[in-house]
């Protein structure tokens, strides 16, 4: 049996998705991010659990994540939004997922391939706008679009763009200066008869704080999860009478009780040592789980429903909280690292201010192979 899991809230995933529909016109496509893992709460089942909500397509990173998807008998389309080294490249043609393209010696390679497997492959054009990674130039793309078009075997399926700050309240205007600059591109580009290109750049952020971003589909991600990227988009959320619900809880079994006397040392480094008969709980989990070590003397988990303090340096596969407090404590109980018991609540917020983070990282950083339990 395992001694440590992950629970996600089914409920609460088909309330983001409901949440985030309700937002955007109803021909507007929904594309959610399942990359690295679903942001924690696994790919695999995450891409089954959403396509029942009629999303239209799903956004991974790598074409190792489209062609694991499509091992599992995901069929719905996919965007690999990430690079695709060339030696990969005709793995696109199995995973029959979308790319993005913004340099030439892949489009000639994609439609090499293409043409000889009698196939096509359909092609996303991303444009750098503001972001300073991937993507063409803006004074580029005139011509990019008309040598895409020159290449056989190449479907123009999508143009797209990503923001820099959406997420960053404190750089509205370079946002907006995107948003600027990526509506005056794709200004007057003609579509076929399908509809195609697709324009899109709006994450989860932009979905929430600005429509005018919406265009013809959205990419949301960590709002699907349920969590804010920022505080203006939870501002938005909660005005509208529209909260997202959190999805994940991270929970374990103590493994050990004891009581240790006072000036005792705690853990490596001795960096936390009693000032009285202690009671403390052992738990199994460490930062090889995810429990980053900066929560070493500052973080807490809940057991029974009270907050318990970590005491001392969290190590690789072991963590030790005060039990003082806490009667009647035994190896049978639960700890909840991330999420609610009883009337207190971790959240992955919190957990996010005390390692100087955000929340993204937190739930992104969770060992893969800790067991999903989906509720």
């Amino acid at each position: 049996m395992d001694t440590t899991w992950i629970e996600i809230s089914k409920k609460s995933i088909q309330h983001n998705v409901k949440t985030i529909r309700s937002l955007i016109n109803k021909n507007t496509l929904l594309a959610p991010c399942v990359k690295s893992n679903a942001y924690g709460h696994g790919m695999r089942e995450m891409a089954k659990l959403l396509i029942p909500h009629k999303v239209n397509m799903l956004c991974v990173a790598s074409i190792e994540e489209a062609l694991v998807l499509r091992e599992s008998g995901i069929s719905i389309p996919l965007l690999i939004m990430g690079f695709v080294p060339h030696a990969r490249l005709g793995d696109i043609l199995d995973s029959r997922a979308s790319i993005f393209v913004c340099e030439p010696q892949t489009a000639r390679t994609l439609s090499r391939l293409a043409l000889a497997a009698r196939t096509t492959v359909n092609v996303h054009i991303k444009v750098d706008t503001g972001m300073g990674r991937q993507g063409l130039m803006p004074r580029q793309l005139n011509a990019f679009i008309k040598f895409i078009q020159s290449l056989k075997g190449l479907r123009w399926e999508g143009i797209a763009t990503h923001f820099a700050s959406a997420d960053e309240p404190e750089h509205p205007q370079h946002f907006y200066d995107q948003l600027k600059i990526f509506t005056h591109l794709v200004k007057g580009i003609k579509k076929d008869r399908q509809g195609f290109p697709l324009i899109h750049c709006a994450n989860s952020a932009a979905t929430f704080l600005e429509p005018q971003s919406h265009f013809d589909m959205v990419r949301p991600g960590l709002a699907v999860y349920g969590y804010y990227p920022n505080d203006a988009t939870k501002k938005t959320c909660l005005a509208q009478g529209m909260p997202l619900h959190p999805s994940l809880a991270l929970k374990t079994k103590i493994a050990a009780v004891k009581k240790i006397p006072k000036d005792a040392c705690v853990s490596y480094g001795c960096t936390f040592i009693t000032k009285h008969h202690t009671r403390i709980a052992v738990l199994p989990v460490g930062y090889y789980d995810g429990i980053d070590r900066a929560l070493s003397n500052r973080g807490h988990v809940l057991i029974r429903g009270h907050r318990a303090p970590i005491l001392g340096r969290v190590c690789m596969n072991i963590t030790v909280v005060d039990v003082t407090r806490l009667p009647h404590i035994t190896q049978k109980d639960e700890a909840v690292i991330i999420g609610t018991q009883g009337r207190e609540e971790i959240t992955i917020e919190e957990m996010a201010r005390h390692i100087g983070t955000i929340n993204y990282e937190v739930t992104t950083r969770l060992r893969e192979n800790i067991r999903h339990i989906y509720l």
